[in-house]
């Protein structure tokens, strides 16, 4: 079993408390102790009780105490080694307060279809069979899972579900997937030159530099044809390049990459150097050519 670090933290704690008043421990205590509010521990403590690591004790004297599984794990230093943080899970395309800890796939070879069981803590009475759920990608597996529920055990905080589609997202940067040496312009170029680099490069834009070379925005194809319905045929390049563009070091990793890109709602980023000079290109057809390269070579 792993634990994201927010969670080992008020395991530890709970313990502790636990060993030091040899009773039940009050979320009020917890928050005390860790310096954080009430309301944190009591959202965060549902995870540790969904993983049969503390449990609740109701009425007077009531509280919180570890298992014998939570004192093991939280007296283990091995466990520091296997943080994850928990992937929030997304339902009939909405986001929830639902969030996986666990994840187990069932039948990879099996005809009848891929399954996963998840491990869930957060508001799972919003779930119900048939829900259409997505997650990932999950911290170092890097796993994005589509598929629908097939059963909600809601005592044991554990979905079913009826898997459509897994993807690995596999580990690259930037630099490995990025169309290198890219054409560029400066701002103060004719528009008429941008929309002949274009064609004659089969590309759909370009960064655009200042005089040390240093990336200051993209000019694109839909820019020149904006100009040109204008009929502002002497426009320049500073006149009509977007200026927030997306950028990421060679060394970005190829998952951030596509966060980015989502978060953006943008088909492309810059890939700069130390000195923000542009080096490549990537576009969310070199990133999907990437992940079809890696499925193609285990076939």
């Amino acid at each position: 079993m792993s634990l994201s670090s927010t969670l080992y933290e008020l395991l530890v704690a709970v313990v502790t408390l636990f060993d030091s008043l040899q009773r039940p421990v009050t979320s009020s205590e917890i928050a005390t102790h860790l310096g954080k509010s009430e309301g944190t521990v009591r959202n965060s403590i549902l995870a540790l009780k969904a993983m049969g690591l503390i449990e609740a004790r109701t009425g007077p004297g009531g509280g919180y105490l570890p298992t014998v599984k939570g004192i093991e794990i939280a007296r283990s230093p091995q466990y520091l080694e296997n943080f994850i943080e928990p992937t929030p899970i997304v339902i009939d395309s909405h986001p929830s307060r639902i969030y996986a800890l666990e994840l187990d796939i069932l039948g990879l070879a099996d005809p009848a279809g891929v399954k996963a069981v998840l491990k869930v803590f957060g508001s799972i009475n919003q779930l119900r069979e048939g829900a259409h759920v997505k997650l990932g990608p999950t911290p170092r597996t890097r796993l994005i899972i589509d598929g629908y529920v097939l059963k909600v055990d809601y005592k044991r905080h554990e979905i079913l579900i009826e898997v459509n589609s897994l993807i690995a997202v596999p580990k690259a940067t930037a630099g490995e997937v990025m169309t290198p040496s890219p054409v560029v312009v400066k701002r103060s170029v004719d528009l008429t030159a941008v929309g002949d680099l274009l064609l004659s490069n089969d590309i759909r834009a370009i960064p655009v530099v200042d005089d040390d070379g240093k990336l200051c925005g993209i000019i694109s194809a839909s820019h020149v044809v904006k100009a040109y319905l204008r009929r502002d045929y002497k426009g320049k390049v500073e006149d009509f390049m977007e200026t927030n563009v997306p950028r990421v070091g060679t060394g970005a990793d190829i998952m951030d990459l596509m966060k980015i890109l989502a978060s953006r709602k943008t088909g492309r980023a810059v890939v700069v150097d130390e000195l923000e000079r542009p080096v490549g290109i990537v576009t969310r057809t070199d990133v999907l050519n990437k992940l079809v390269r890696y499925t193609l070579s285990y076939q």
